[in-house]
């Protein structure tokens, strides 16, 4: 009995398992930018396979993908939000999902903008805490890296009244820094150099260093670079605008 019992069980789980061709598919659309038929296919796949980590941290991702396109918040509120309840999910299913952790630190950071400076205070430990258990599980993903990079920046750049709201928010308000931010930036380009973002985000923090020829330095090649997406292109036209302010 135990025998037909263990096979019955085998069987089940092979049969419940996304077929990896399908998860290729979805991964063809995401390297063409074709977030919206990804979009649509991956919820086709959770409607088939609701339990699985793989198709639903994917989905968190095309969802901060397609807000990320535009800077329109009524699409950012229709995205972050569906995202972020995709990635909640992954993670209480496998709390060790590196991608899952990921994107549930990334857009309950996003959801935290959205809803205002409290919020997004109170958020942040949570984009902390989950965001290191990214890059504990794969200390190789630039994304993550990025994300505590942006942790840093956003924290250091805090106006007197956020900072003021930090305190009455945090018992011990962490400590965040421009200095930070940089090196976590720098490990982020290590691990994918062709990324537009992280050349933005390092030149930003630069300048928030006072240090020019740097910001320069890193601006410059986020220009030059080939652009992914619209994403990119936003990023590139941000990029262009700061270089002109620091001649």
């Amino acid at each position: 009995m135990k025998i037909i019992t263990f096979i019955m069980l085998l069987v089940s789980t092979v049969l419940m398992a996304v077929p990896q061709a399908e998860l290729a598919r979805t991964d063809s659309l995401h390297d063409a930018s074709e977030y919206e038929i990804e979009l649509t296919q991956l919820e086709e796949l959770s409607a088939e396979f609701p339990e699985d980590v793989e198709i639903l941290w994917r989905m968190a991702q095309v969802h901060f993908d397609i807000a990320d396109q535009t800077e329109d918040e009524e699409v950012h509120k229709a995205h972050f939000y569906p995202g972020f309840e995709a990635a909640t999910k992954a993670v209480k299913i496998d709390p060790n999902s590196a991608r899952a952790n990921h994107w549930y630190a990334t857009l309950i950071g996003k959801i935290g903008m959205l809803e205002g400076t409290k919020q997004k205070i109170i958020n942040s430990y949570d984009v902390e805490e989950y965001g290191l258990k990214a890059i504990e599980l794969d200390p190789t993903y630039d994304g993550s890296l990025h994300l505590l990079g942006r942790w840093h920046y956003e924290l250091a750049d805090l106006s007197w009244i956020e900072r003021t709201i930090a305190k009455i928010v945090y018992e011990t308000p962490p400590k965040a820094s421009f200095e930070e931010s940089v090196e976590f930036y720098k490990k982020a380009i290590e691990a994918k150099p062709d990324e537009v973002r992280h050349y933005l985000w390092i030149g930003k923090a630069y300048i928030k260093l006072k240090d020019k020829e740097e910001a320069k330095k890193y601006l410059q090649t986020a220009t030059e670079m080939t652009p992914f997406d619209d994403a990119d292109r936003l990023m590139q036209n941000e990029a262009v605008e700061l270089l002109k302010k620091l001649k």
